[in-house]
């Protein structure tokens, strides 16, 4: 039987990438986007059988149609929670809109996700690309980053729970850095992602995706690229006084790496 792969917010980015490396592996892809046009460009481009369709994952009915057509095409063996969206601002500045989108769409997109497939999957992987700022308090991405941090957690909670009920079927998550991608580019101008550019630099679309490849071939549950970064975003979390003072000082490093900073 034919190994499918689904993947979220496939038009572009990580999602894309991710999309080609599983189709290299020989599984047939549905690449879904709330922009269908999107998906069906990136399906056009893979080196093997694909399947284009558009995806909302704010919608848990149009999450279950996927699967079940992912299903009729095969054994759905890999599932990648990849949609998302990325908001800078002050937590009081944050528009209704953007808050409603980010969590609807960072958390209830994952969760959304993961459960049509489990409904539709024997064994395999769940892949969910969460971010380093669900690690750890990031100002100026506050409800982007609680968005991530509740994604990161109902992950961990599922591969438990699956481990519990002898289902074989991982949840794993991967927490990037910042990455090169259209994301991060619409919102570089503005003062408040200055966190998102703290790092030594800004990773590669396919450093990640050669990172969530490499976890579907690993007992890892979760990868934080890179290691370094996930320990000092962790350790804000249990010292917040200490992140209150030094947190600020550290922005002010990203903003001068920040483009147009």
């Amino acid at each position: 039987m034919t190994d499918v792969a689904v993947v979220t917010g496939g038009g572009r980015g990580i999602g894309a990438g991710l999309a080609r490396a599983l189709s290299e592996r020989g599984l047939h892809v549905v690449v879904t986007d709330v922009d269908g046009d999107a998906a069906q460009r990136t399906a056009d481009t893979l080196p093997g059988p694909a399947t284009a369709m558009p995806l909302d994952v704010r919608d848990p009915g149009a999450h279950r149609s996927v699967a079940a057509a992912a299903a009729d095409l095969g054994e759905v063996s890999v599932w990648v929670n990849n949609a998302g969206v990325l908001s800078t601002a002050s937590a009081w500045e944050a528009t209704d809109a953007e808050v409603t989108a980010t969590v609807e769409i960072n958390t209830l997109g994952v969760v959304h996700g993961c459960r049509a497939a489990v409904d539709v999957m024997r064994r395999g992987d769940i892949l969910n690309v969460v971010s380093l700022s669900g690690l750890g308090p990031t100002p100026g991405l506050a409800v982007y980053g609680a968005s991530k941090a509740a994604a990161l957690s109902y992950t961990q909670a599922l591969h438990t729970e699956l481990g519990g009920a002898r289902r074989p079927i991982r949840a794993l998550a991967l927490c990037p850095d910042a990455v090169s991608t259209e994301l991060l580019r619409a919102v570089s101008d503005r003062p408040s992602s200055a966190l998102l550019f703290t790092g030594p630099r800004v990773l590669g679309v396919d450093e990640v995706v050669a990172a969530g490849m490499a976890m579907l071939d690993a007992k890892r549950q979760l990868r934080v690229l890179p290691t370094w970064r996930g320990w000092l975003t962790r350790t804000q979390s249990v010292l917040p006084g200490v992140a209150r003072v030094l947190t600020p000082m550290v922005a002010r490093i990203g903003e001068r790496r920040r483009p147009g900073g």
